[in-house]
């Protein structure tokens, strides 16, 4: 069966709610920020590994290095965590974990396909949950109340 890495970011999310559907796909959920802190305290490297239990991993080394300046992405040492990577994967899936909401704008997708070709894995991209729609996402047209 070929490994899978999952890739999460946890806007949009509860952090129960992350919980509970990383640990249903059997994942491993592994922080690939370089800086693991928020302004928002329940997504902190502490307040994860509380949650998580030793279903928390956090791997710098698949960080970005230009996260805070703006530049193109730039892994901080991916070929370093390839082999604790591999040793996770040989116990079940991965989820990569970052902030971003959408992977294609994150670097938690050249993290994902690094590792996919070196390992052999696949990728698919977990979206954050439909939040329910609210009074204010109503069309309002202009004269209309």
């Amino acid at each position: 069966m070929t490994p899978r890495i999952y890739t999460i970011g946890y806007a949009g999310w509860a952090p129960t709610a992350l919980r509970d559907h990383v640990l249903t796909l059997g994942a491993t959920l592994v922080d690939v920020r370089i800086a693991p802190t928020s302004k928002s305290p329940q997504w902190r490297k502490e307040a994860l590994a509380a949650l998580m239990g030793s279903a928390y991993v956090h791997l710098p080394s698949l960080g970005n290095r230009n996260a805070f300046t703006g530049g193109p992405v730039a892994l901080n040492d991916p070929e370093r965590a390839l082999q604790p990577i591999a040793a996770l994967l040989d116990r079940g899936p991965v989820a990569l974990l970052c902030g971003c909401a959408d992977p294609q704008r994150c670097h938690r997708s050249v993290a994902a396909t690094f590792l996919a070709e070196h390992l052999g894995a696949e990728v698919i991209h977990i979206p954050a949950p439909a939040r329910p729609a609210r009074p204010d996402d109503q069309l309002r047209l202009p004269g209309i109340e």
